[in-house]
């Protein structure tokens, strides 16, 4: 059964508190329980020094035994206090017991403290004890004082009902802290899922095909922060991939419309004879056809590369030596152009799939020979570092707007929207690039000025 967060939170609270308040209510009663037993213990000591001094007092100075009367009014009142008297001469013979005087009163009362006792502790392990003192007049042992009680503590009526009470009090709290920490779970369980909440329903317009909403809310919490960020930007990148998807189609029927429909045309009218089958116009049409292959091949180029389940071949090799040998393929275009051309002379090893990286090398190339006027200049550099290699591939050509910059790496995307197929290509070329860097985990960038050329900067890591 699925619960919701604010139903576990909410649970978590109270369970949380539940145990803070059950372990604190549990620590507090034994602390308190074991103060109590001290304050037990040490006031019945002030009881039984009381008595034994109202005793003593009965004494005559020179030792003359006390009148039975006043022995026995001071029993009554040593038994009120759940202790029974009993008084021996210096010579151990009894003058005075009270469970003698009385011991059917005596034995209730010990029944009585039991009782009380068993009530509060049923395991309570206590017997009746009994302890001496010593009555002394002018330095010599004129008796022995005895006093018998319920050990090794009693409580009384009166600290039973304190402890009665007591408990009260502490269930009282303890129930008001739950109480309270629910209400509080409840309210930071609703803050905490309620943003998120909202993200769920924000996720779920992403999910029915809706990029255009975003979630205006901020938290103050930190990872809901950063989840609303998130699907934000993950509805940025999906309705700009959506806006791109519909230009790439659009681009897409139109690069590949153009030349069917010229094919068509020569086709149908050689076929109806109006125009005659001759070599040049077959040329034509097998130009025509040739370049519809080549921008098939290009898509594939970038299905393959950008399919994560496809496997880069790394091996290492000279990056100096794989320009060396692209140059040398455009060395009738350089000279054709009349285009100086300057390489880096140093050896730079780098692993990396050979076969992909030259492709990478033929397209920033290729691009820089076609916007590199007459009598112009290429340069090519790279240099390897403690912890990435990098290469320039930089022109004199006729660089690009700044407008244009952040989009030269997406499929299909031209930066001289004038040209036709025979002098821009398919616009392919360079979202190829990106698409090799980005599968080997580098990085590229461009930098431009109208006029005076480009420089395009490829980082990989070493």
């Amino acid at each position: 059964m699925n619960v919701s967060l604010k139903v576990k939170l909410t649970i978590s609270y109270v369970l949380l508190s539940l145990f803070l308040v059950g372990s604190l209510l549990v620590v507090s009663n034994h602390l308190l329980e074991k103060k109590f037993q001290c304050y037990v213990i040490h006031n019945q000591e002030k009881k039984n020094q009381n008595i034994v001094h109202l005793v003593s007092e009965q004494f005559g100075e020179n030792g003359e035994f006390p009148n039975m009367d006043m022995l026995e009014n001071i029993g009554n009142t040593a038994l009120s206090q759940g202790l029974i008297l009993m008084v021996d001469d210096w010579k151990n013979n009894q003058l005075f017991c009270m469970s003698t005087l009385d011991s059917q009163v005596c034995d209730n009362m010990l029944d009585s403290m039991r009782s009380n006792m068993v009530k509060v502790y049923p395991h309570f392990n206590g017997q009746y004890v009994e302890k001496d003192y010593d009555v002394t007049k002018n330095g010599s042992k004129v008796a022995t004082v005895t006093l018998g009680y319920y050990g090794p503590y009693f409580y009384n009526d009166e600290d039973i009902e304190f402890i009665g009470v007591l408990n009260q009090v502490l269930i009282g709290v303890g129930a008001l802290s739950l109480i309270i920490a629910a209400l509080l779970g409840f309210y930071m369980a609703n803050r905490i899922s309620k943003p998120i909440k909202k993200v769920i329903d924000q996720t779920r317009q992403i999910e029915e095909g809706n990029y255009t909403e975003r979630l205006d809310l901020v938290s103050k919490t930190k990872e809901t922060n950063q989840l609303i960020q998130s699907v934000n930007r993950l509805a940025n990148t999906l309705q700009r991939q959506q806006n791109l998807q519909k230009r790439m189609a659009r681009d897409y029927a139109h690069e590949i419309r153009t030349p069917l429909a010229a094919l068509q045309s020569n086709l149908e009218a050689m076929i109806d004879g109006v125009l005659d089958v001759t070599p040049e116009r077959l040329e034509s049409c097998r130009v025509e056809i040739l370049r519809l292959t080549k921008m098939i091949s290009d898509i594939d180029k970038i299905v393959q590369i950008e399919n994560d389940s496809v496997k880069l071949e790394k091996t290492q090799f000279d990056l100096l030596e794989a320009i060396h040998q692209v140059v040398s393929n455009f060395q009738q275009e350089l000279t054709g152009q009349q285009i100086r051309i300057e390489v880096s002379t140093n050896p730079c090893e780098i692993y990396a799939d050979r076969d992909k990286m030259i492709q990478v090398i033929i397209n920033l190339l290729s691009n820089a020979i076609k916007y590199t006027d007459n009598g112009g200049k290429i340069q090519i550099i790279a240099n390897t570092f403690a912890n990435k290699t990098e290469f320039i591939v930089s022109d004199t050509g006729v660089g690009i707007e700044e407008e244009d910059l952040p989009n030269i790496f997406e499929h299909l995307y031209r930066t001289d929207k004038s040209r036709d197929r025979s002098s821009g290509g398919s616009g392919i070329g360079l979202s190829v690039v990106k698409a090799i860097i980005d599968a080997h985990g580098g990085h590229i960038e461009v930098k431009s000025q109208v006029g005076k050329g480009s420089q395009f900067i490829v980082t990989l890591p070493s």
